[in-house]
């Protein structure tokens, strides 16, 4: 994975989502802006949050740094809970 993509783009390469599920996303986004993106795709059905939270241990593994762009998909305490959780199952 390339360092320095934006979350959206590694899960539209995964094949978890389009260009259209996020726009989608976005425009909910707007009316309210306090929910993360990645909150407003689960909710619709568009991907699960194990897909979420899969994609960041990925990248994580792969680079040493969290996808960029992620803080619009999750709350910063949930990416810090993905990776305590990372390093406790690799001790």
């Amino acid at each position: 994975m390339d360092k320095h993509k934006f979350f959206g783009e590694i899960l539209k390469e995964k094949g978890k989502l389009t260009d259209e599920m996020i726009n989608e996303a976005l425009k909910l986004q707007e009316d309210n802006p306090t929910r993360k993106l990645g909150e407003i795709l689960v909710t619709l059905n568009y991907i699960k949050y194990d897909d979420i939270t899969d994609t960041i241990t990925n990248q994580y593994k792969e680079t040493g740094t969290a996808p960029d762009g992620i803080e619009k998909w999750l709350s910063q305490d949930e990416v810090d809970r993905i990776i305590q959780n990372m390093s406790k199952e690799s001790k």
